[in-house]
């Protein structure tokens, strides 16, 4: 089999069901690259060599007993060091965690686990996935396999990086701010925050005013709708599943024709203060090829400066962590990464009146991002404003755009993904070029409550239109 079936998860399950190649066969190729590759890119904070093999034969004598198979049977994906796996350690990217083994599965782990699909270990991400770099004191830089001088955004950058450079080709995500889109926009695949309900997170610390989803890494479209069918439905562990029934998301036969006639409305800024104009330009340019194929575009005339609750999301997402960490004591303190020291007392410092008025002020941008959709069917919106920074870029040091400063990573990079965190709304990575060093570049797309098919349908023409798949890093094209 070619290394690109090994990267594309439906062909692969295809493949393994008809008896072109063994679940082991497809396990041995991927952890062989890992064992090759992962030494530069750092994706991988631990891989159960041994753990993956046996599930392997297992799958094997499954189907040579001709047993019913699932849809993802014998395809190897990745689950990032912050969701609950079984026997397998679990350190949120942190010394402080070390040795914590869950007694379970998350459920979006144990329903990947039911289709027959693979799990090869767990995923970098920053401590605690406190930012949108990926660094961590206890597993170092991961690195952008597009240029290893880059990071690959954060915090689900292992998963993006795995997927990218054919190290797994599904990785289970979180995202909170963006944490599976912007690391998706950095390493030219697809990354999904499906709408809120849809797939559980029963592990949330707040269930009821949940802003972190459990999402989906891959490289194609039809892989991304076959994994978030895998994970979707009620759980009784997360409240807002439990009315939730829905839909299989579908990629059309025709995607460019179904795509006519849709509604799609540019928003460039959102509030921050530059936008890198080889960012804008890639975006503008599959905007130009959508409408070429019959999509209606608009774009959004924002005021200066528009609010789009930057410093709302800050408030909401800092709130919890002084009381969530209060368990380390000072030794603990000092072995924390100095970002996430600074997080907790940006939390401890919160001034109460904000914190207040946050639901308040949540309920308000769900309210205005719905007014839109009287007008549109798809927001799009770059997915971060620069290409990929440097691996070694700290997340208290600010933006740089064209020599020049533009202010904090919050507020002039990943601005974009935060908001729809908060309002609940479905929203897709989808890498739409690359700049002039090679490094990719992402557009957002976001769309109404329980509208995810249309993000899929979206992702699908941009995949026909200006294909990325056939695209690989350099690093993995001198492996083959």
């Amino acid at each position: 089999m070619s290394d690109t079936v090994f990267a594309d998860a439906c062909a692969l399950a295809a493949a393994i069901r008809r008896g072109d190649v063994s679940a082991r066969e497809a396990v041995d190729r991927v952890l062989d690259r890992i064992a090759r590759l992962d030494g530069d890119l750092c994706a991988y904070a631990l891989v159960d060599a041994d753990g993956a093999r046996a599930a392997a034969d297992r799958a094997d004598a499954k189907r040579a007993a001709g047993a019913d198979l699932g849809a993802l049977h014998g395809v190897p994906f990745s689950v990032k060091d912050l969701i609950d796996t079984e026997g397998l350690e679990t350190a949120f990217g942190s010394h402080l965690m070390a040795g914590n083994i869950p007694a379970r599965d998350a459920a979006t782990v144990a329903r990947l686990k039911s289709t027959g699909a693979i799990l090869i270990g767990k995923t970098t991400t920053p401590e605690f996935a406190h930012k949108a770099l990926t660094t961590s004191p206890r597993y170092g830089v991961t690195r952008n396999p597009w240029n290893l001088n880059r990071s690959p955004g954060g915090s689900t950058g292992g998963g993006a990086v795995a997927a990218a450079a054919g190290l797994a080709p599904l990785a289970l995500a979180t995202d909170g701010a963006g944490s599976a889109r912007i690391p998706a926009s950095c390493c030219g695949v697809l990354g999904l925050k499906a709408t809120l309900g849809r797939i559980p997170n029963e592990a949330a610390a707040d269930l009821f005013g949940n802003f972190i989803y459990h999402g989906a890494i891959t490289r194609t479209t039809a892989d991304l709708a076959a994994m978030v069918n895998a994970i979707s439905g009620p759980d009784a562990g997360d409240p807002w599943t439990t009315a939730c029934a829905p839909v299989p998301l579908t990629v059309p036969d025709d995607p460019v024709k179904a795509l006519a006639g849709t509604r799609l409305t540019y928003l460039p800024l959102m509030g921050n203060r530059k936008l890198d104009p080889r960012v804008d330009t890639a975006v503008r340019q599959t905007l130009h090829q959508l409408a070429t194929a019959g999509a209606d575009i608009g774009e959004w005339r924002e005021s200066d400066p528009d609010d789009w609750g930057n410093e709302l999301a800050r408030v909401i997402i800092r709130a919890p962590l002084h009381v969530r960490m209060a368990r380390f004591g000072p030794e603990q303190h000092a072995r924390m990464d100095p970002s996430l020291r600074q997080a907790i007392e940006e939390s401890a410092a919160l001034d109460p009146r904000d914190l207040q008025a946050a639901p308040l002020g949540r309920a308000a941008l769900f309210r205005r991002v719905e007014a839109m959709f009287a007008e549109t069917d798809l927001l799009i919106t770059p997915t971060v404003s620069a290409p990929p920074l440097s691996a070694e870029h700290e997340a208290w040091e600010p933006l740089r755009i064209g020599g020049k400063v533009v202010g904090p990573l919050r507020a002039n990079w990943y601005n974009y993904p935060a908001p729809f965190n908060l309002t609940g709304h479905p929203a897709v990575s989808i890498p739409c070029g690359w700049d002039d060093t090679g490094l990719p570049i992402g557009l957002q797309a976001v769309a109404r409550w329980h509208d995810d098919q249309r993000l899929i349908d979206l992702a699908a023409a941009v995949e026909t239109l200006q294909p990325w798949t056939d695209r690989w890093p350099d690093l993995v094209l001198q492996d083959l």
